[in-house]
């Protein structure tokens, strides 16, 4: 049996990278709104800058999630890539699915069981997995991973407990490392951590939760970050000019 392939999706990003210092992707919720007004987020983010748009959540209760899903991808010109809490949110639509194991969790739900529910869903669906350790930072304050998987972040002051998590990852076959704080974290994942991670590891490095400036975005591309991930900021302020603005720091342009 050979190991998952590149996909189109993937190759694009990581052939992207080659040319910009860093990406930038925008994360839909789609419990954050009207199905109207998180397509028009995505459409707006697409429009500015933004390299790629992640969709998901750790829950996710609207109905019209596949209509999102259908929607975004009918009119944007930027990949969609799927980015579940659960196998319960894995829909037809998108360009590819972050395959996610929760490795800093020791929750058998959230490192294995999900994925097995949901692989052959993917499978059959013909849908590009990029496979990503997902790996939960303390930021502060609880968030909805936290609850939602019932597993305890990586201490934010110990980025070395972080870089060990990504060199297993990397020694599993994993691709890409998503470090996340969390949806309206509190504080972000440490530039100093993302530093220490990115010298530990040949992973392609997403970071994200709780970045609300441009300037916090610029200092964890610095530091080594791959991809930059903005979620609440833009639910709250579909503003065009801060989703230009914020590329501009990830790009480093």
């Amino acid at each position: 049996m050979t190991a998952i392939q590149t996909g189109k999706t993937e190759t694009a990003l990581v052939e992207a990278l080659k040319t910009r210092k860093a990406l930038f992707f925008v994360l839909l919720d789609p419990d954050s709104g009207s199905p109207d007004s998180v397509v028009e987020a995505g459409l707006l983010a697409a429009r500015h800058g933004a390299d790629a748009l992640l969709l998901g959540g750790s829950f996710v209760g609207n109905p019209y999630f596949t209509k999102i899903a259908t929607e975004i991808k009918k009119q944007a010109q930027i990949p969609l890539i799927l980015f579940p809490g659960g196998a319960s949110q894995v829909i037809p639509g998108p360009d590819a699915i972050l395959f996610t194991t929760l490795l800093s969790g020791r929750n058998p739900q959230y490192l294995v069981d999900e994925q097995v529910k949901g692989a052959l869903l993917v499978k059959g669906l013909g849908m590009e997995a990029i496979p990503t350790a997902y790996l939960l930072v303390e930021s502060g304050r609880m968030t909805a991973v936290e609850y939602i998987s019932n597993t305890k972040p990586l201490p934010s002051d110990k980025p070395g407990i972080a870089a060990a998590h990504a060199v297993a990852a990397e020694l599993l076959g994993l691709r890409w490392a998503y470090l996340e704080a969390g949806s309206g974290a509190l504080n972000p994942v440490p530039p100093e951590m993302v530093g220490v991670v990115r010298k530990a590891s040949s992973l392609k490095l997403i970071v994200g939760g709780g970045i609300r400036t441009p300037a916090q975005a610029r200092e964890r591309v610095l530091a080594g970050a791959d991809a930059i991930v903005i979620g609440n900021l833009f639910e709250k302020e579909k503003d065009p000019t801060l989703f230009a603005e914020f590329a501009a720091a990830v790009h480093l342009t």
